[in-house]
Order: C-alpha cells, then sequence, then structure tokens
C-alpha cells in the first residue's frame, strides 16, 4: 500500500523484496490495481495505515478474487481493528479466506501496551508449521511467563473490558478533536468512518509538515509528518498525522488552535 507504515517498507527492503507500491483510496487498496506479477500482497483492510480508510465488504471480496487470479498470499495486518467504536468491525479478509491464501497478523501492541512484544499470526497448518520452524531458528519464542500471562488476561475476560474502556476513551477524545478540527478549519484527509486513533490530515499545498512539526514542537505541540509513510524520492510534504490516543480531552482543542496559527502564520 502507499501510503503505508514505513517499517514494513524497510523491512522488506531489508530482505530484498521487489516492490510494487500501490497507490490507496478512500476504500483501501484497489485491487485492480495490484500488478499482475505480484506473488504476496500487504494489506490493512481495518484501518489503513495512516489514512485509516476502511476497506468495504465488496473490495475485500474483489482482494480475495484478485489474490486467487494471480495464486498470489495476502498478508492482512488488522491494524486497530479492536479500535472500530464507530461502528461494528468488518469481518477479517481471513475469515473470508476459501484457500488457506490469507495470512493474518496482529499484535497486542496498540490494545494492551507497547513493551508486550507479543504477536499473532493465523494461517494454513502448512504454512504455520514452516513459520514456526523458520521462528525457532531466528528468535526461539518470547519469554514464556510473558505468554502465559496475556494467556491468562485474556481468558480472565480483562482484555475485553479493557477494549471497552479504550473505546469509550478514544471515541470522546475524537470527538472533541473532530470539532476543534472543523472549528479551525484544518482540513482532515482520512476521516475513518470506523474509529480508530488517529487522523489523517492535509496541510495547505506549500507546506513543509517537517518543519511544521519542528515549529509546533517548540510550542508543545506533537504532529507526525507524513511523507515517511510514502514510497519514492518525490513524496508529498504536506500530510501529516493528528492521534489522539495519548492527550488528555481537555488538552486537545488548545493543540488544534496551534497548529491552525502556524499553518496560517
Amino acid at each position: 500500500e502507499d501510503p503505508c507504515y514505513p517499517a514494513l517498507r524497510e523491512i522488506l527492503t531489508q530482505s530484498r523484496c521487489h516492490m510494487a507500491p500501490v497507490r490507496v483510496d478512500q476504500k483501501g487498496l484497489p485491487p485492480d490495481a495490484i500488478p499482475p506479477e505480484v506473488d504476496v500482497i500487504f494489506a490493512t483492510p481495518s484501518h489503513q495505515c495512516p489514512t485509516t480508510a476502511t476497506m468495504p465488504m465488496d473490495r475485500r471480496h474483489a482482494l480475495l478474487e484478485r489474490a486467487r487470479a494471480l495464486d498470489a498470499l495476502i498478508i492482512e495486518d488488522d491494524y486497530e481493528f479492536e479500535m472500530s467504536f464507530l461502528e461494528r468491525p468488518s469481518p477479517a479478509l481471513k475469515s473470508m479466506d476459501e484457500d488457506g491464501r490469507v495470512i493474518y497478523v496482529g499484535s497486542f501492541s496498540k490494545s494492551l501496551f507497547p513493551g508486550l512484544r507479543l504477536g499473532y499470526l493465523v494461517g494454513s497448518e502448512p504454512f504455520v508449521r514452516e513459520a514456526r520452524a523458520l521462528r525457532a531458528s531466528v528468535l526461539r519464542h518470547p519469554p514464556g511467563h510473558i505468554q502465559r500471562t496475556a494467556a491468562y488476561f485474556l481468558s480472565m475476560g480483562h482484555y475485553d473490558a479493557q477494549i471497552r474502556k479504550m473505546s469509550a476513551a478514544l471515541h470522546t477524545r475524537r470527538t472533541i478533536m473532530q470539532t476543534a478540527i472543523e472549528k479551525h478549519g484544518l482540513e482532515i484527509a482520512g476521516l475513518g468512518a470506523f474509529g480508530g486513533s488517529s487522523f489523517w490530515m492535509r496541510a495547505p499545498a506549500g507546506i513543509d509538515t517537517r518543519t511544521l512539526a519542528a515549529t509546533l514542537q517548540g510550542d508543545s505541540v506533537l504532529i507526525e509528518p507524513g511523507d515517511p509513510f510514502f514510497s519514492g524520492e518525490d513524496t508529498p510534504r504536506n500530510f501529516y498525522r493528528l492521534g489522539y490516543s495519548s492527550i488528555q480531552p481537555d488538552r486537545i482543542e488548545a493543540g488544534i488552535a496551534r497548529i491552525a496559527k502556524a499553518i496560517s502564520a
């Protein structure tokens, strides 16, 4: 996907993969734009990173059909699926997979805490067997007590309670931030109709958000410049991301006002 999570692109580059960036639209990854020579497709259908687009059901079916026609695998990163607090989450691609060609991956970094370096994948039995053998030769496995603690936390129902609590808090912050954005005349490039933890923003043409970020940091406001998310040399410089997962509601509007002031200066 283009734009996409920069760390994924770096991992694939270091692994000497031949990448074909496909520009996403308001519905996520367009299947018809996937080149014919592709054999692995990386997608974030729940909340596209960073645009926050959620792939609708018709496109999910089309993506599975495209993968079948190419005889390609799909790596489904179900990014922020648990943060669909505005609408019910859509079924994962893996749940619709009839050919065993979707590999579903996720982690607890967002839903529990970043320091819990614990992830998971769902795939066909032959793939999981090979993945376990490869992992054993590279990492062995995360510490057993961490795995047991996480499993116990889930089995007691605490994870579900945590997600409900997070969803309520994020819903409140999102509403406040969206109202402030509209009030101060900033432009949302990716609204994310299902929820998530951020807004994908577009500054006026000619604004370099790296410079804007440096200016705002001196005013105690943090934004994330958008150009690292794009592939290629000539990347757009006027996109940025605003997160609301780590800020108190009563501090949001003042920060948005400072952003608007810096952009109009």
